[in-house]
């Protein structure tokens, strides 16, 4: 069996590669489907099939704003399984003069499906979302990242601190429909009550509960906590829709 973590790293490289490429198919292929890119900001729309991704993919907005290239952050290697790893990474877009147009700090869930390893989800924080030509770019504005980073931690701590004596309160800390990552699935639960149904009864012992990507309106958490015995890890996309904060995607690894 491959090196999940070696496999991980290199699908996700390629990723940038096949961006910097301005070939939709080799972007395409560094991913695995049902695709889903959830944003902290807008609905996330699931991509099921590898064709339609290559049909919709276009690179035109992208050099409208001046784009030249992309360069991926460095990646950190969060939590491994034999299918499924968790990176926090994320990158910046440059024009040819090398000026830097936008940010985002991004965590990959990269799985291994159908025999293949790729990209299953992108939980992107959308740190800089203007979307135009660096010359145009207005003032910056000021945003409380610790305190978002503390909203979206506590959010995490209650609902994990809530299952299995009040799942109808843990499931009250979500946004919906909630999106549950799979190595080659995405699970879209609708509402409160179809969540409680997937709840444990066992309370967990949570070890770790840590903001790692924090933007205006989003927030990745990390976790590792301990339920019946078994070790599970974790990365929720916590973000803020309707003056809520709530955990809308998520990926676990149990081992």
């Amino acid at each position: 069996m491959s090196d999940p973590e070696a496999s991980a790293l290199a699908v996700y490289w390629r990723f940038f590669e096949g961006t910097n490429s301005r070939d939709s198919r080799r972007v395409t292929d560094t991913l695995n489907y049902p695709h889903v890119r959830i944003s902290a900001r807008g609905n996330p729309n699931i991509v099921r099939h590898r064709e339609t991704h290559t049909g919709r993919m276009s690179f035109d907005p992208l050099i409208s704003t001046g784009w030249d290239h992309t360069v991926g952050m460095e990646p950190e290697v969060l939590h491994v399984a034999q299918r499924k790893v968790h990176l926090k990474g994320g990158w910046t877009r440059y024009d040819r003069d090398g000026r830097p147009i936008m940010s985002n700090m991004v965590t990959y869930i990269a799985t291994l499906a159908d025999g293949r390893w790729g990209l299953q989800s992108r939980f992107g924080t959308d740190t800089d979302l203007f979307w135009g030509k660096p010359e145009d770019r207005p003032d910056a504005v000021e945003v409380d990242l610790e305190n978002n980073a503390r909203k979206a931690e506590n959010i995490v701590s209650s609902a994990l601190d809530l299952l299995g004596i009040d799942n109808p309160g843990a499931a009250g800390r979500c946004h919906y429909p909630l999106l549950v990552i799979h190595p080659g699935d995405v699970e879209s639960i609708g509402d409160s009550e179809a969540l409680q149904q997937r709840l444990s009864t066992s309370r967990p012992l949570v070890s770790d509960v840590e903001a790692i990507q924090v933007g205006a309106t989003g927030v990745n958490v990390s976790f590792r906590a301990t339920v019946d015995a078994r070790r599970v890890e974790g990365v929720f996309l916590v973000k803020v829709d309707d003056a809520r904060w709530g955990i809308k995607g998520g990926s676990l690894i149990t081992s």
